[in-house]
């Protein structure tokens, strides 16, 4: 017996708070539940809806499913015609040396990546701009 009341209570509660959740107001192009100035009371109430206004909103929301399909499905084909990038590289390519050739010159050339008695060697670059003394 007192279960039945306590959901009974509950239920109640719960029906006086949807009723008692108050007006929407419209101020500009924002909704709120607390009055502006300017601000002009919605009716949320779904039965003054007409059937022709309900009939409209299926028409949309039934045109907006279509429309997102569509754009799935061209979406989708798009991708499976895309080809994908290649692998690439930031550097120049070099053709491959066969291994032959690697151990037949690892002898010769020892001083290959130096250079050979150039001006300015150990000295710090200075940039000048033309036609300037410094």
């Amino acid at each position: 017996m007192i279960g039945r009341a306590v959901a009974a209570a509950l239920l109640l509660a719960a029906v006086g708070g949807a009723a008692a959740q108050g007006a929407v107001y419209r101020c500009g192009n924002e909704y709120s539940r607390t009055p502006c100035s300017q601000g002009q009371v919605v009716d949320t109430e779904s039965s003054v809806r007409s059937a022709a206004q309900r009939a409209e909103a299926v028409q949309v929301a039934t045109a907006e499913k279509q429309l997102a399909e569509d754009m799935a499905r061209d979406r989708r084909r798009a991708e499976a015609a895309a080809k994908p990038a290649a692998a690439g590289s930031l550097g120049p390519t070099r053709p491959a040396t066969p291994a032959s050739v690697k151990t037949a010159t690892a002898g010769k050339g020892k001083d290959k990546g130096k250079k050979k008695g150039g001006e300015g060697e150990g000295e710090d670059f200075v940039a000048v701009v033309p036609g300037k003394k410094s």
